[in-house]
């Protein structure tokens, strides 16, 4: 399942940019993020939008959702969490900037219109969870002499960060209430997928298979090719008059398993080369093939054991089924809420703004 996007929330001074941070229980990581002064203040009161406060020239608003304004500096921070390491911008093409952008500023509105949504239903964060978060976040920076030098750097206050403390916390209320609490999978569901699904939990019959390589360059003249042959052909019948595969591998075999005596483990039917495959197929247990010739040269394999298929109980899958039918669930709950927030808001783009929707127009998906 995917955690809301922190992405609005820019760094301080001394903190990476580079991790991508998603909110979590029961301690929210997105708290570690700190909010400059002004892309924390920028945006205009929206039910518990804080006020907005003095900000550089430079910064513009590039898009508004339901009037709530979306600021560049916002959108710059998002994309550095898309890419993530400053220096890495040279590395990047422009259509790919441009790309992730887009991808940034659909994060910024999708995350505004959870925001919106939360505070809609009177999801508040408590003073202590705002606390508890304040807590973690001056944690992770070690000390809070280096959280506030950092904080101080960057122009933001404390009310700055505990607002966007405040914010992501009901961003996460709201996820919770749309998302988690609708796609959990249980036990009985799980019981019931696997009854209709038994087939897919089954292990193929398993070999444990040895091999000598007598390897040869594929552009090799034919010479080589005949040479190689007749020394796999040779070893071949020293293994039927009973020399010991292991010690036949070690001794004549190209490959790096040569030093396992050929030993390339236990392999599901179906999983190597044509050629393999077909030597192997009527193999009994302790059975030797013939010369193979594949690309890369001769070969001669030995089956040291055969597991047969096995059907793996409920109770050995149930708890990774919960998992990928819940993760499965869970990403479906959540587009479908994207998408109902969307068609119910009036998205509209500036001419500041890159991707996400045609400039100076609504976003695909919200009304005029």
């Amino acid at each position: 399942m995917r955690s809301p996007q922190a992405v609005s929330a820019p760094v301080l001074p001394g903190r990476s940019s580079g991790r991508r941070t998603h909110v979590s229980k029961p301690v929210l990581a997105a708290l570690a993020v700190v909010v400059c002064v002004q892309a924390a203040s920028a945006q205009k009161p929206y039910a518990s939008h804080g006020t907005a406060s003095a900000r550089a020239a430079a910064v513009r608003v590039i898009a508004r959702v339901n009037d709530a304004p979306i600021t560049s500096d916002r959108l710059d921070v998002a994309l550095r969490r898309l890419i993530p390491f400053e220096s890495f911008h040279r590395n990047v093409g422009a259509d790919t900037v441009e790309r992730l952008r887009g991808k940034a500023l659909d994060g910024l509105i999708d995350e505004e219109l959870r925001y919106q949504d939360g505070v809609r239903l009177g999801l508040t964060p408590s003073a202590a969870e705002v606390d508890a978060g304040f807590k973690t976040l001056v944690a992770r920076y070690g000390a809070g002499e280096t959280f506030d030098q950092a904080r101080r750097a960057s122009g933001a206050s404390i009310e700055d960060v505990r607002r966007e403390i405040r914010r992501t916390l009901i961003v996460q209320k709201a996820f919770d209430r749309a998302v988690t609490s609708r796609c959990q999978v249980n036990a009985a569901d799980a019981a019931r997928f696997y009854a209709d699904n038994a087939g897919r939990f089954v292990v193929p019959e398993q070999l444990h298979v040895f091999a000598i390589t007598f390897g040869v360059d594929p552009g090799a003249p034919a010479h080589a090719w005949s040479d190689a042959k007749a020394r796999a052909e040779q070893v071949l019948g020293q293994i039927k008059n009973g020399a010991a595969f292991e010690e036949m591998a070690r001794t004549h075999s190209t490959d790096k398993t040569r030093e396992r005596g050929g030993d390339m483990g236990v392999v599901h039917r179906g999983s190597l080369t044509d050629e393999f495959e077909e030597a192997l197929r009527d193999l009994k247990q302790g059975g030797v093939s013939p010369v193979i010739q594949t690309l890369y040269g001769f070969h001669i394999v030995r089956v040291a054991s055969i597991r047969p298929p096995e059907q793996k109980t409920l109770p050995e899958v149930s708890a990774t089924i919960q998992k990928d039918l819940t993760k499965q669930r869970c990403a479906e709950t959540e587009t479908a809420w994207t998408a109902k927030l969307r068609a119910s808001a009036t998205i509209v783009l500036t001419d500041g703004a890159n991707g996400g929707g045609p400039r100076g127009g609504a976003v695909p998906g919200g009304r005029q």
